[in-house]
């Protein structure tokens, strides 16, 4: 009856678990597929990443998130302030 368990029990009890654990890793990695969501930099909303511009801001390498509804607000205000300090 031992020989039994470790013969033919215990190797399809280990070939299970390692089969159910490898399931389960495939399922996280096509979750990983899934969109990235991250944050704009200014106003924090949501963006998938195909949205957002990518910066890398300084010289020890942080990379900032920017949606374009921002990019043109801050385009604007440079404009702004551009054409106050020439005099147009």
């Amino acid at each position: 009856m031992l020989f039994v368990i470790f013969v033919i029990v215990t190797p399809i009890a280990i070939w299970l678990i390692l089969h159910l654990m490898s399931r389960q890793k495939k399922d996280e990695e096509t979750d990983d597929t899934k969109e990235l969501i991250e944050l704009c930099a200014i106003c924090q909303e949501e963006f998938p990443m195909n949205q957002l511009l990518e910066k890398e801001v300084g010289g020890y390498g942080r990379v900032y998130c920017f949606c374009g509804q921002c990019i043109e607000n801050l385009y604007q205000e440079h404009q702004n302030t551009t054409n106050i300090n020439t005099g147009e």
